[in-house]
């Protein structure tokens, strides 16, 4: 395979002197013929499609779109795929055809979805049937052969949609210069940070791991690496076993993800580790640290003889062949990004938004700024500035329109776009968020403090999500609980939040903590918004309740066949006793790969489709999520 470095230069060049649209970037991207696109398996062989074979599909299924609906030009067309190969041919075919592709962000609630897509005047979509309001192109119905001199007019705008956080309809554009732009930042990646570009027997292979969808995924992802002519591995699905094999099958040499993921891995180390003796543990804790101290004076040997030092636990993990990670898309902890890191695994975490793309990532090579947290400095395309603390962007590569519920906001490159991110700077220009602005309040010292920096001293268990905010001008916890909670577990975690809140500074420290059993975070967010929590208790649809005011109850699922079934796959998955409200994070001592087992077999055995991104760590909130669903 032709290496990284001969395809960028050729790539840049070439990019360089275009007019920098879609269809210049697509030209580039697929001249790699030979090069493997995609791998995925069906467990026991890898099926590989190359850039020849998947840009004629590409070009058979946007001739079958012109010629089946030639009143469809130049209008958004969304997207009804998850990330797959099949998106990636649907994303080009679209521009291919003279329309825009509009990603569809599938955590998103269908109404907003819907609501969304008549914004965009959007009269259908292409791939499979997902339940939205428009009418549905079939993926394979597209079955028309491209004749070879027929002329593509390319559109040149996408548009696609933030996280669900706050529910707002809004919708972000980018034209094809803008994301040109953005993948000629890769330049000064290249450049600055050698590891990237590290091949594992000769082939680089990135997980796709993020949804296309996402800023994240579309950039740092997918436009990075096709553009040099790599590899996709695409997961089967997101249970733990698909996840761990694929990247050792396939060798997966980068893997991108939120820090969810990465914490998850975390967990499942130290939970494993804990089952170990002290002795083990104590060798564990000496090897990490010896790994650190090599990759200090030796960095790049260093990543060689820390898997080696600690090949017991990344045999179980990733294996030999991951050479580089990002984190991006929300705070990462320090104890995340050091365990990573030791173990051999170089994990820099970076920065984004949905309206401004990808703008900074942490490339040192030293493993103690890696550990720093920092997000690194802004890529060449883009400019921070910090005014009162807040980060501020221009620059060539962000979005030049974006809506927000119908209301549209122009931004040129001279102009900058205010984050709402509160961030320093270090002596040598590296950045690093702090938290929101939206977000703070005044301690009792008189000093403006955020709301995450008390979160992250805070640790609980039995709990299903909790959040430090402001609450009639004092400062609260607020816990989410199960309704099924047993009185022992209520006693245990009145005591764990007792005990962990004395660890904070008293200036600092939560006045008050309350309970709830209503969801602190939307069904389709990945983390809780404290936005959410506040228009959730103005609205009357959180009730707060004081340790006093728990009901502990029966438990109404006691003699239910649905719940036993469901308690038999957990301790079929864990190999253990398992109750109706254990927690199978904090009381069976899983992770989260067991737990995308576990809703993957259950998926399987009721014929639903639990998301992974949902908060059901009991077999008794599983069990009440199929009732609503199915009786």
């Amino acid at each position: 395979m032709i290496r990284v470095n001969k395809i960028a230069k050729e790539g840049y060049n070439l990019l360089n002197n275009s007019k920098k649209d879609f269809e210049a970037i697509f030209n580039i991207m697929f001249m790699h013929e030979n090069n493997t696109l995609a791998e995925k398996n069906d467990g026991s062989r890898i099926y590989k499609t190359t850039y020849k074979e998947a840009k004629e599909i590409i070009l058979d299924k946007a001739y079958s779109i012109n010629m089946k609906y030639p009143d469809l030009k130049d209008e958004y067309i969304g997207i009804s795929y998850d990330s797959s190969l099949e998106w990636i041919i649907i994303f080009w075919a679209i521009l291919a055809s003279g329309n825009k592709p509009y990603l569809i962000n599938h955590r998103h609630p269908k109404n907003l979805t819907n609501n969304i897509l008549d914004t965009l005047n959007s009269r259908c979509l292409i791939g499979v049937n997902m339940g939205y309001s428009k009418p549905l192109i079939n993926y394979y119905d597209l079955d028309l052969k491209n004749k070879d001199d027929y002329k593509f007019n390319f559109a040149n705008e996408i548009a696609l949609s933030t996280s669900a956080t706050t529910l707002k309809e809004k919708i972000i554009f980018f034209n094809g210069y803008e994301l040109s732009t953005q993948i000629l930042n890769s330049r000064s990646i290249l450049k600055e940070n050698k590891q990237i570009k590290k091949h594992y027997h000769d082939e680089l292979k990135q997980l796709v791991f993020l949804p296309l969808y996402h800023i994240f995924g579309l950039v740092a992802v997918y436009l990075w690496f096709s553009f040099f002519g790599r590899c996709f591995v695409f997961l089967n699905n997101y249970s733990a076993d698909t996840i761990l094999n694929t990247i050792r099958l396939h060798n997966v040499t980068h893997v991108f993800a939120v820090p969810l993921f990465w914490s998850k891995i975390e967990a499942e180390i130290n939970n494993n580790l804990k089952q170990q003796d002290e002795k083990t543990q104590k060798k564990f804790e000496k090897g990490i640290k010896l790994s650190i101290a090599i990759q200090k004076v030796f960095p790049h040997l260093g990543l060689k003889i820390a898997k080696k030092l600690l090949h017991e636990v990344d045999d179980k993990l990733f294996g030999k062949s991951v050479k580089f990670a990002i984190s991006g898309g929300g705070y990462i902890k320090d104890e995340t990004l050091r365990l990573i890191n030791a173990l051999g695994y170089p994990l820099h975490d970076g920065y984004g938004m949905s309206e401004v793309g990808i703008t900074s990532v942490e490339l040192s090579k030293n493993i103690t700024d890696r550990m720093k947290n920092s997000i690194g400095k802004p890529f060449k395309s883009v400019e921070y500035k910090l005014e009162n603390n807040e980060l501020l962007i221009k620059g060539k590569s962000i979005s030049h329109k974006f809506l927000i519920n119908k209301q549209e906001y122009i931004l040129n490159e001279d102009e900058y776009f205010k984050t709402n991110d509160i961030v320093h700077k270090d002596a040598k220009g590296r950045y690093y968020v702090e938290g929101r602005f939206d977000d703070l309040f005044i301690s009792s010292n008189g000093e403006n403090v955020s709301p995450d920096t008390i979160e992250k001293e805070i640790n609980l268990k039995n709990v299903l999500a909790y959040v430090v905010t402001k609450l009639d001008d004092d400062l609260v916890l607020i816990v989410g609980i199960s309704p099924y909670l047993t009185e022992n577990k209520v006693i245990e975690l009145k005591k764990n939040i007792e005990e962990e809140l004395d660890k904070i500074d008293s200036s600092l420290r939560p006045n008050k903590y309350y309970f709830t059993y209503d969801p602190l975070m939307s069904k389709e967010a990945i983390k809780v918004s404290r936005q959410y929590v506040k228009r959730n208790l103005d609205n009357n649809e959180i009730h707060l309740l004081k340790y006093d005011d728990i009901v502990i109850k029966s438990n109404e699922f006691e003699n239910n066949k649905l719940l036993q079934k469901i308690i038999e796959i957990f301790e079929k998955e864990l190999g253990k006793k398992v109750n109706p409200d254990d927690n199978i994070f904090y009381d069976l001592s899983a992770t989260s790969l067991d737990y995308f087992s576990i809703l993957s077999k259950v998926n399987e055995e009721f014929e639903v489709n639990l998301s992974y991104e949902l908060i059901l760590p009991t077999p008794v909130l599983v069990a009440k999520k199929i009732e609503e669903i199915k009786y």
